[in-house]
């Protein structure tokens, strides 16, 4: 059998020559990237974990991050008066954090573990109270920037008492919003986010480990400075980087609308129950309840995700005659992280807050005027 011919080996040879080129061209342009993104220090974005210290008796606190791009956060945990300040009000572990997470916002609740001071008694004045989770009772913002704070700035007739507590939901959260019935409220506001629903225990069983659009815990570090091996090519680090992130949002987003429909079918209505629950005993106190639905803020400015979300809880609230009001369209078109309290935690900042406190005010003006007529006559 006869060998490749003279020709067919030269050919063989140039395509292995030109081959030969193509990987040294990119095995050079890859040596080359690696040796930029080095120079230059760029890694996938990474932050020191913020941090929330409260004391024993959930009196006082902070929230706690590792920069402040804004300049807003007021306390700087790297001084030492700071430091012992907090010591002296029960807040532990300041001293082990203030290096990592410096920049705080001090954090202060009444006897009833509501945010801020309990007003003085006034007859002459309506009580409104304000339940929900994180987003009510102000993550990462200062007391006086929060919803309820601008809402007791712009509503002269009332006092606003801000009752919302990180890390409730239902059924949980029902069981704190009835133990503040004890602050005799005229008027009950519900702050609602898409996480507050009851997850049913299939549903329950499904969550994987997720971002929540909320907190991005992707993106922090406990320990180290967050910078991936030294032996780890930079490039394939961005691009691991950007592929997580996309599949952590996808599912995260799948989460969410999936809370409020057939997935968690049992855990919604029951949600809705727990609801209905808080505006009947609210009725029977001869009083008024409504709920305001907050967006997540993600992509406000293009094709929001949880359009049919916010409908579902809407129509739902609605049928059960319970008085509801959307901030969505109040947000939209936003940036959101401009929004955001800090780059890993997107919780409403002030100017999120400010803008939340407007829809509020509207959905009580109806409530509030036939109270202000009464007191008039």
């Amino acid at each position: 059998m006869a060998g490749p011919s003279g020709r067919e080996r030269c050919g063989r040879r140039r395509w292995l020559g030109r081959l030969g080129l193509v990987l040294g061209a990119s095995l050079a342009a890859l040596v080359l990237s690696e040796l930029v993104l080095r120079a230059l220090g760029i890694v996938p974005e990474r932050y020191a974990q913020p941090r929330h210290l409260e004391s024993v008796d959930k009196r006082a606190g902070v929230d706690a991050y590792p920069d402040d791009p804004r300049e807003y956060f007021p306390l700087d945990l790297r001084d030492q008066a700071t430091r012992a300040r907090l010591a002296a009000q029960g807040v532990p572990d300041v001293d082990r954090h203030a290096e990592r997470t410096p920049h705080a916002v001090p954090l202060r609740y009444t006897e009833s573990l509501c945010r801020g001071v309990t007003p003085e008694p006034d007859p002459t004045s309506i009580r409104v109270v304000v339940v929900g989770d994180s987003f009510a009772e102000g993550q990462g913002v200062r007391e006086e920037d929060t919803f309820a704070a601008v809402l007791d700035r712009r509503l002269p007739a009332a006092h606003v008492i801000n009752c919302g507590r990180r890390g409730y939901d239902f059924p949980d959260l029902r069981r704190w919003v009835e133990e503040r019935l004890d602050l005799e409220p005229d008027v009950l506001v519900y702050a609602m986010t898409l996480n507050d629903p009851e997850r049913s225990a299939a549903f329950h069983a499904r969550q994987r480990y997720i971002d929540d659009w909320i907190v991005d815990r992707r993106r922090t570090y406990a320990e180290g400075d967050g910078s991936p091996p030294p032996l780890v090519p930079r490039l394939f680090a961005l691009i691991e980087d950007r592929l997580e992130g996309a599949r952590v949002g996808a599912a995260t987003t799948r989460w969410y609308q999936e809370m409020v429909d057939e997935p968690n079918r049992e855990g919604f209505a029951a949600t809705v129950r727990h609801v209905v629950a808080l505006r009947d005993a609210m009725t029977a106190r001869g009083g008024d309840f409504v709920v305001v639905l907050w967006p997540l803020l993600v992509e406000l400015d293009g094709d929001y995700p949880f359009t049919q979300a916010h409908r579902t809880i809407g129509d739902a609230l609605r049928a059960e005659d319970v008085v509801f009001h959307d901030a969505l369209p109040e947000l939209l078109g936003e940036d959101p992280e401009r929004l955001w309290v800090h780059a890993t935690d997107r919780h409403p900042n002030e100017h999120a807050h400010a803008r939340f406190a407007g829809v509020v005010e509207r959905a009580l003006a109806a409530l509030l005027a036939p109270s202000r007529a009464e007191r008039a006559r």
